[in-house]
């Protein structure tokens, strides 16, 4: 009815104008309190409304695939970012897709992901378009941009605030040559000192003392605890591995940690110098 609140009794008008000065006093403290950063250093914002799954593959950088809570499984696309692609015929754009896939694999495989969505659920292809949140609300697009495993994708509108963000990012990772985006020579360590830089793409020195097929992997191991692996599928691309045995390579990649040790997964024979 027109006019309602003039009918009110008095004790009810001063009753609803103390809520309602409450709940500005509540909005502006909030709006005041600093934006606080996660052990990522990348900003913690209330996850907006998301499904829960795991992600069991990881294609490449920017694609991989959630099993959702009701066992579906779906390919997912993440928004706002892009990759280099695996199947590029150049060598050195190949590399660099392989370690952005590391590092998604790295922060993503097997780990519970929240998905939320922009205004475009699905691309033509059929895929998720998702922002995938990890770690207590953790963005991982922003995240990888951040670190420096991909760049912005703008090609198709967005969220703002997101875009935003996402442009920042790239420009913070670019400005300090995070990731990717570092010149060579990489950064280069030792086999002892390769634990104390775990997640970052290096460069490792060390002697092979030996070298040994197990499993999917041929192993080039040290004489400590690291290890450069390649894969049984991407033997054809070192025709004469045993050679490296008993020599002091240089390995390049993302360095990882598997089961408590430390290593680097070779695709190509550019990551190896003797």
């Amino acid at each position: 009815m027109p006019g309602t609140f003039l009918y009110l009794e008095m004790g009810q008008q001063q009753s609803l104008a103390a809520k309602f000065c409450l709940l500005l006093l509540i909005v502006s403290i909030s709006a005041a309190s600093p934006v606080r950063k996660n052990v990522h250093g990348v900003h913690n914002h209330r996850c907006p409304d998301f499904e829960r799954g795991v992600v069991v593959v990881v294609y490449d950088g920017d694609t991989v695939k959630v099993r959702f809570e009701d066992g579906s499984e779906r390919k997912v696309r993440l928004i706002g970012i892009d990759s280099p692609e695996i199947e590029d015929k150049r060598d050195d754009v190949r590399f660099s897709a392989y370690i952005a896939k590391r590092f998604s694999f790295d922060h993503l495989y097997r780990k519970e992901v929240r998905l939320s969505f922009d205004w475009e659920r699905e691309d033509k292809y059929g895929r998720l378009l998702a922002y995938v949140w990890f770690d207590e609300a953790v963005l991982f697009n922003e995240f990888i941009l951040k670190e420096g495993f991909a760049h912005v994708f703008l090609k198709f509108p967005f969220n703002e605030e997101y875009r935003q963000r996402f442009v920042r990012a790239e420009r913070t990772a670019r400005k300090h040559q995070s990731g990717l985006w570092q010149n060579e020579p990489l950064p280069s360590v030792s086999a002892s000192e390769a634990r104390a830089n775990i997640g970052k793409y290096i460069s490792v020195n060390f002697e092979c003392t030996d070298v040994r097929s197990r499993g999917r992997f041929v192993f080039l191991h040290s004489s400590g605890d690291f290890s450069a692996l390649i894969p049984q599928r991407s033997l054809s691309r070192f025709p004469d591995i045993q050679s490296f045995k008993g020599k002091w390579l240089s390995v390049k990649g993302y360095l990882e940690d598997y089961r408590g040790q430390p290593q680097i997964i070779l695709f190509l024979p550019l990551q190896v110098k003797m």
